[in-house]
């Protein structure tokens, strides 16, 4: 496993929904940085990083956290200031 930016990096660093993004996303890959990214592009790659969790074994995010990675990732994207 690779290691990602420090989670103190993240935006909205130790609340619950970066913490979850830190976690989940750390388990197959270094997780970006939700600015690196404009809004509309998260959606689409957390789907396809779904399909990805499931062929290397992972557990898919559930239905809650998928919805708050997604909220976490728009809100702190590129250009969401």
């Amino acid at each position: 496993m690779e290691t990602g930016p420090a989670p103190s990096a993240l935006p909205e660093a130790g609340t619950p929904d970066a913490v979850l993004f830190s976690e989940r996303c750390h388990d197959c890959h270094k997780p970006p940085l939700p600015q690196d990214r404009a809004a509309g592009a998260w959606p689409a790659i957390v789907q396809r990083m779904q399909s990805h969790r499931i062929a290397n074994g992972f557990a898919p995010l559930t239905g809650e956290e998928e919805r708050r990675i997604k909220a976490y990732l728009y809100r702190n994207a590129k250009g969401s200031s």
